[in-house]
């Protein structure tokens, strides 16, 4: 009997064991971290390059011999010369259009002289009428032809002043259109022109994205350098395909060095938003497509909050919600919980 009896003492310890253990861990154990302020804002990163709205044609004035040009690739500053044309000819034509408008403006003073002259003799009968009106019509050709003349003096004397071709601005000569010893029309390209201040970034953005930052507006935008743009403009039509836009930046000082057209370049935007905070990545749950997060509070109950995901790193995920920097966040033993349900934190983790 009394070896029965410590028998059934031993059966009842081990199996009352298990019934007691579930009956001191009948509150989930979890584990969990703290959310972290984020100050950063909404931020998204933009694929872009380096680009110009257009590019400047320089064309010949008149048809001339091209003499001197700048090699494709030169950068040059406001000023300098690009190219320059034989000017022998032009000279000529405005040397003879001189000649041609004294001549033109001593007729004038003659013709004009002798209408006066003849015209006094007109009042004694001397002169008759035909001849005087022949005069008159003299001095008012002659005029004519003087303006003609001075008008024409005036075009060949542009076309003389632009036979050396300029940069308006600072920037590089991109490509040639002729070379020296060529003979180049009037109208004819000579090279293109790429002015450094009309540099821009372009960036194609999904319309979704686009939207979802306010059309860009109060948004920054910087490049991995810290240099910053603006959105200067877009081009007014969504692409039907893909239903993206782009976006036209500009910079708010100085562009990069180096900044090559075709460049690629990823520019981040970022815009301010209230209710931001960074929590482990382990944080978050999915349930129909919708994100949550389990929060503890003081008396070490649990709610469950949803979360807009905003930005992701390797360990961690930006959200917007209802979730304030030091609530603390369930990250491990999330399955059995359910809102208001007590737990014992086992252990915290810091992000």
């Amino acid at each position: 009997m009394l070896h029965f009896g410590r028998f059934f003492i031993v059966v009842a310890m081990v199996i009352g064991a298990p019934t007691l253990s579930v009956q001191a861990n009948s509150t989930p154990t979890v584990r969990v971290s703290e959310a972290q302020p984020w100050l950063q804002g909404i931020q998204k990163p933009l694929f872009c390059h380096a680009d110009v709205p257009f590019r400047q044609q320089v064309s010949s004035h008149v048809s001339a011999e091209l003499t001197w040009i700048l090699p494709a690739g030169s950068q040059v500053k406001k000023g300098e010369l690009l190219a320059k044309q034989n000017d022998f000819y032009l000279k000529r034509q405005l040397a003879q259009l001189d000649a041609n408008a004294k001549a033109a403006h001593a007729n004038y003073v003659y013709s004009f002289n002798e209408y006066e002259r003849l015209s006094k003799l007109d009042e004694g009968g001397v002169v008759s009428s035909s001849e005087l009106q022949q005069h008159k019509r003299d001095y008012q050709t002659a005029a004519e032809q003087n303006k003609m003349y001075a008008e024409q003096y005036r075009v060949v004397q542009h076309q003389l002043n632009n036979l050396m071709h300029r940069a308006t601005t600072d920037g590089v000569v991109l490509s040639l259109s002729g070379e020296p010893g060529q003979w180049v029309g009037e109208g004819e390209g000579i090279l293109v022109f790429l002015p450094a201040d009309q540099q821009e970034v372009t960036c194609r953005v999904a319309l979704d994205l686009y939207q979802q930052f306010n059309q860009f507006k109060d948004v920054a935008l910087t490049l991995a350098d810290g240099t910053e743009l603006f959105l200067d403009r877009h081009a007014g039509q969504v692409s039907s395909q893909d239903q993206t836009i782009n976006l036209h930046l500009k910079f708010k000082k100085n562009r990069p060095e180096k900044f090559l057209i075709g460049q690629r370049y990823v520019v981040d935007v970022s815009v301010a938003a209230s209710n931001l905070t960074k929590v482990p990545y382990d944080a978050l749950t999915i349930n129909n497509n919708k994100y949550y997060v389990w929060r503890v509070d003081q008396d070490n109950k649990v709610s469950k909050v949803a979360a807009k995901i905003v930005d992701t790193g390797n360990t961690y995920s930006v959200i917007q919600g209802q979730l304030k920097a030091g609530d603390k966040v369930v990250i491990k033993g999330k399955i059995a919980l359910k809102d208001d349900a007590e737990v014992t934190i086992n252990s915290q983790v810091k992000l």
